[in-house]
């Protein structure tokens, strides 16, 4: 009996996967881009440690996902109408699912990265400031103090003031390449993008400060963060 039972288990397990397979859209991503990665994997010459990295960090991902379909699915049951602890809840469980698909990209480019053999990258190995996992912690770090920022003016209901992850996230990046590269063409062509970025941005946005201060936060953490690095 207790047999039985076990099957059972994986047999609700197994539907679990495929409910959360088939409704969600972005389970469909995570897996598919699971299977790139690990046919990458199966191609570049990693060493084990680097497997079991990546298949840890795809297991997070897709743990993630499961969680948040399930308190998805608990809120509907419990309520049919808009309620804004309904609206906590999913955005934090949306919240997990983004933690965890960051990080994951973060360890899968800093694990391929030297196995890539693309000459525009490894010019850059000539450049000030050459791209290393410094790179990825200065992001971080500008992802959290943005973070941060926004939830120290909203508790002093101070919306104006809090910045755009967006914009702060872009401008930082913006910044980043163009210490990186060195190059006249590739300045020219990520400033034209940014201005464009923000531009979209203050025409979607009532309030403009928070595009201003997020543009202006990811602007002082890039040039601060390549001068310690």
């Amino acid at each position: 009996m207790w047999f039985n039972r076990l099957l059972q288990s994986f047999r609700f397990a197994l539907e679990g996967l495929k409910y959360t397979w088939v409704s969600q859209r972005n389970m469909r991503i995570h897996f598919l881009t699971a299977l790139g990665v690990l046919l990458l994997s199966l191609y570049f010459p990693l060493n084990k440690w680097e497997v079991l990295l990546l298949f840890l960090c795809i297991l997070l991902v897709l743990v993630a996902e499961l969680f948040n379909t399930a308190v998805e699915a608990v809120v509907d049951m419990v309520t049919e109408g808009f309620h804004p602890l309904a609206k906590v809840a999913k955005d934090v469980a949306a919240g997990a699912v983004f933690l965890s698909a960051g990080v994951a990209v973060v360890v899968g480019v800093s694990i391929f990265y030297p196995y890539l053999d693309v000459g525009s990258l490894q010019s850059f190995e000539h450049s000030p400031y050459p791209p290393n996992i410094s790179l990825a912690a200065l992001i971080a770090i500008n992802f959290f103090l943005t973070l941060s920022l926004k939830g120290f003016f909203h508790n002093r209901q101070m919306p104006d003031w809090e910045p755009s992850m967006t914009t702060s996230l872009a401008t930082c990046v913006a910044v980043s390449l163009v210490l990186i590269s060195g190059h006249l063409l590739i300045t020219l062509l990520v400033l034209l993008m940014t201005v464009l970025l923000l531009g979209t941005r203050f025409r979607m946005k009532t309030r403009k400060r928070p595009v201003v201060f997020g543009a202006l936060l990811g602007i002082v953490v890039a040039l601060i963060g390549f001068q310690l690095m």
